[in-house]
C-alpha cells in the first residue's frame, strides 16, 4: 500500500508534464512580427522654460560683438526660435529618410532638404551634398613600417653579411645559359 500512493504521485506528474518535440522542425512558428512602432509621448513644455540651456544661448549672442545687451525675455525667445528651427530641419530630414524607405535620417537627407527648401537655403554653405570621408583604416600590425625598425637586428641578420656595395660583375667571367628542346640548361661562353 505504501507504494499506490507514490504511484499515484507519478501519474499526476505525467499527467501534469508538457511533451516537447524532440526534433526542432517540429516547432510550429507563426509568422514574424514586424517591430511595432512605440508611439512618442507627447512633448508637454513647462511655461518659461526651453529645452537649450538659458546660459549657452547667452553666450552664442554675447559673441556676436554688434549685438548689445539683451533682455532676458529676449533670450528666452531666440532659443525657442532655434528649438523650432532645429525641429523644422528635423521633420524635413525625416521626409527625406521616409521617401527612401529608411527610418534613419543621415546627412545626405538633410543635405537634400538645405539644397531644395528655400527656408533652409542660407544653410548651403555650411552644410555640404558631399559627405565626409570616413578616417582611413588602420593597417594590419605585420605591415607597419615602425615595428621592422624598432624590433632590431634579428637572429638571421647576424648570419647574413649584407654588402652595400653593388656586386661588380666582371666581363670575363660572365657566360651565357642556353636552354636545350628538352628543358635542360648549359652554360655556354662566349
Amino acid at each position: 500500500m505504501a507504494s499506490e500512493p507514490a504511484h499515484k504521485e507519478m501519474q499526476d506528474i505525467a499527467e501534469n508534464e508538457v511533451e516537447y518535440p524532440n526534433n526542432p522542425q517540429d516547432v510550429v512558428t507563426g509568422p514574424k512580427k514586424k517591430r511595432e512602432k512605440k508611439e512618442t509621448a507627447p512633448f508637454i513644455r513647462d511655461s518659461g522654460k526651453s529645452l537649450l540651456p538659458f546660459s549657452r544661448v547667452q553666450k552664442i549672442i554675447k559673441a556676436d560683438k554688434d549685438i548689445p545687451i539683451i533682455a532676458r525675455d529676449a533670450t528666452f525667445l531666440i532659443s525657442l526660435a532655434a528649438e523650432e528651427f532645429i525641429k523644422r530641419l528635423c521633420q524635413a530630414g525625416k521626409r527625406v529618410a521616409e521617401k527612401e524607405r529608411r527610418t534613419t535620417v543621415q546627412h545626405k537627407d538633410i543635405a537634400t532638404v538645405v539644397r531644395k527648401a528655400d527656408e533652409f537655403m542660407f544653410l548651403d554653405e555650411i552644410i555640404s551634398l558631399t559627405q565626409p570621408e570616413p578616417p582611413q583604416k588602420r593597417l594590419p600590425k605585420a605591415l607597419t613600417v615602425s615595428n621592422t625598425t624598432l624590433a632590431g637586428p634579428t637572429l638571421l641578420d647576424s648570419f647574413v653579411k649584407a654588402n652595400d656595395s653593388k656586386p661588380q660583375i666582371v666581363p670575363e667571367q660572365t657566360q651565357n645559359i642556353v636552354m636545350n628542346d628538352d628543358g635542360s640548361m648549359v652554360a655556354a661562353t662566349r
